[in-house]
């Protein structure tokens, strides 16, 4: 790809602006200060709107500004390894100490203070803001990685954070409502196991009654004692089936009062006591709030009590009812005893076959008030699964536009891919972590299965045990697929539904004839395709450490530095640098000159590029700054002629 080709890549810039911050002052980094006794002890660098350039011989400190801006915003990163080796950088320049950013915004300023132990404070605004920062290997890593290259285009998104509180307390309601699922499945199978037990019962007590009426048909007894005898019969069925209500009742209110106890238990240091150290307390109207928390769920533990006292009660109720049932029961066989031989053996098989057949009947009862829970809760489930996928749907017609604005804008030297649903690591991670241990190998069938399967429809199957549906879409045997849902059928399927998705980017390079992605380039054209994108983004500071990298100077002075030069109003740009056409004929705003006596590193001098001791700087420190200064006034002196 010829510097004129990467030109044209970036002529267009100014169109793919998604988030211009048209009408109010952008947010901008105005101060970095360290207090520590490490290395950049007493650190003081300003910055201002547009390009910021830090030049400095290697080892005076860039690198570790660029990572306590990050340390400080909590910025984030565009990979896991950037993150934790930047965290672990600032937490070793700062030793024991802490870094301060003063912003502003429209109109507002505030400093927010981050110690190495992570302790923030913000003296009023946000603690943290929209940032981009990149590390030296960051920007090629950003090509290579489809989290990467998914958070370069969700830099254009306007209200993001948003979206994705929303979407992640969508999945948190998912799972929290599939493991109710999951135990409402589980009492459901045992019930129904305890139901199927007593089917025979039925018939049993029918036999049972039908041999007691013919005996009493023979007998001597009045219909005094026969109707008593029925009675006394049919209230030991009521007792049982009471007996048996209030025993679930019970169980059930238990389980409640222990997980309410569990909260009035926590809730007094759901919130830390503010130490003396922090200073004023930040929290103190929040933390008043606690004593009344405390105080609710304390009223709520009476309200409960009361209901178990009132089961403590109808259970003894119960039981002497039940004395007394029996009581007068057994009386009343020996009476029909003398009448009929075999009517009290016969009397009290019916006795206890009814106390059997109350029992079933709370139990039906039980499965069938269980059952209706379960649909219940599965419909509220349904309705959060569409909002979360009409949220997804929102978001990916959002990156859709971005995508179309970014393509028309480099097309046709880069182009930009949205897929659907692409990236389904987590998902696929989630059926594997489901089907550890069960003896099916996952390794190929996991990956299937998140590529043909929605979350919602296999944790569906699974609870219904759709093996059949499973095999259809998968094209194996019953067998095995019974064998997956067998295996699923556990608190994995909750894992499984809450499983995030993400859409999938891509960024191909033409070269030649024909596009190849991103992460087939080397490192400098992975550098050429990325870069537009990130500088193609405007109102949000952008911090990058030395983004010449791997880029050479043809490309850097025709290609980059022409964009730099096109920098609009609201940008803030921070690069650390050692190529002297970024600075000078990128017309930096203002350069910070870093340097080192071997135990610190220092400011030895910052200001505008108008400033002589700059100048000397940039000429003295930086690779091919004579020639670069050369460029910038045959560039002026041209244009001096042209205006004459």
């Amino acid at each position: 790809m010829s510097p004129c080709d990467c030109h044209d890549l970036y002529r267009t810039r100014g169109k793919i602006n998604q988030s211009s911050n048209a009408g109010g002052a952008a947010l901008r980094i105005e101060r970095l200060q360290v207090e520590t006794e490490g290395f950049l002890s007493g650190l003081d660098v300003t910055f201002t709107q547009g390009l910021n350039v830090i030049i400095g011989a290697r080892g005076t400190g860039k690198t570790s500004i660029v990572e306590l801006i990050r340390f400080c915003l909590s910025a984030g990163s565009f990979t896991d390894k950037a993150a934790l080796e930047g965290s672990q950088q600032a937490i070793a320049i700062l030793e024991g100490g802490a870094v301060a950013l003063t912003l502003t915004e429209g109109g507002s300023s505030w400093t927010v203070t981050r110690s190495a132990s992570g302790h923030v404070t913000s003296t009023g605004g946000p603690t943290t803001v929209e940032c981009t920062v990149l590390a030296q290997n960051e920007v090629e890593a950003v090509g290579a990685q489809a989290s990467g290259r998914l958070h370069l285009i969700d830099r254009f998104r306007t209200g993001r954070e948003p979206s994705e509180r929303a979407m992640n307390s969508l999945r948190a309601e998912l799972r929290s409502l599939t493991v109710e699922i999951n135990g409402l499945m589980a009492e459901g199978h045992a019930l129904t196991e305890e139901v199927a037990a007593l089917a025979p019962l039925t018939s049993e007590l029918e036999r049972a009654v039908a041999e007691q009426e013919r005996l009493l048909r023979v007998s001597q007894a009045t219909q005094e004692q026969q109707d008593n005898l029925q009675s006394l019969q049919a209230a030991g069925q009521v007792l049982a089936a009471r007996e048996s209500v209030v025993s679930q009742d019970a169980a059930q209110v238990q389980s409640f009062a222990d997980a309410l106890n569990r909260l009035r238990y926590e809730a007094p240091s759901i919130l830390q006591q503010w130490p003396d150290y922090a200073g004023v307390d930040l929290l103190s109207n929040q933390r008043s709030a606690i004593p009344a928390i405390v105080d609710s769920l304390g009223k709520a533990a009476e309200l409960l009590s009361v209901i178990q006292n009132g089961l403590a009660e109808a259970r003894v109720t119960t039981t002497d009812l039940k004395a007394q049932i029996d009581s007068s029961s057994r009386a009343i066989r020996q009476q029909l005893d003398q009448a009929q031989t075999g009517i009290g053996l016969a009397s009290r098989r019916v006795a206890e076959l009814e106390a059997q057949y109350g029992h079933l009947q709370a139990l039906r009862s039980r499965l069938e008030e269980r059952r209706l829970r379960f649909v219940g809760v599965s419909a509220d489930r349904d309705r959060l699964y569409d909002q979360l996928e009409t949220l997804r749907d929102g978001v990916f017609a959002e990156r859709e536009t971005i995508v179309a604005a970014l393509n028309q804008a480099l097309s046709p030297a880069v182009r930009v891919r949205l897929n659907r649903s692409e990236n389904v690591d987590h998902y696929r991670a989630a059926i594997i972590a489901g089907l550890r241990g069960s003896g099916i190998h996952y390794n190929s069938l996991a990956p299937q299965l998140a590529r043909e399967v929605s979350p919602h429809e296999l944790v569906g199957w699974v609870e219904n045990g759709d093996a059949a549906a499973l095999a259809t879409v998968l094209g194996i045997s019953n067998d095995r697929a019974a064998s997956v849902i067998n295996g699923l059928q556990s608190d994995g399927a909750a894992d499984i539904i809450a499983s995030l998705i993400e859409d999938g980017v891509g960024l191909d390079l033409l070269d030649g004839i024909e596009y190849k992605p991103s992460d087939r380039l080397s490192i400098g054209q992975r550098c050429t395709v990325v870069l537009p994108v990130l500088l193609g983004h405007h109102g949000d500071p952008l911090v990058m450490d030395q983004p010449e990298d791997h880029l050479d100077n043809a490309f850097i002075a025709t290609t980059l530095v022409p964009v730099l030069s096109r920098r609009q109003l609201e940008d803030q740009f921070i690069f650390t640098s050692h190529n002297a056409n970024i600075p000078v004929l990128g017309e930096a705003e203002w350069v910070v000159v870093m340097d080192s006596d071997g135990e610190h590193g220092f400011v030895s001098h910052q200001g505008p590029l108008s400033d002589p001791f700059v100048v000397n700087a940039v000429t003295r420190i930086m690779e091919g700054g004579k020639e670069a200064f050369a460029s910038r006034a045959a560039f002026y002196e041209k244009d001096t002629r042209h205006v004459r």
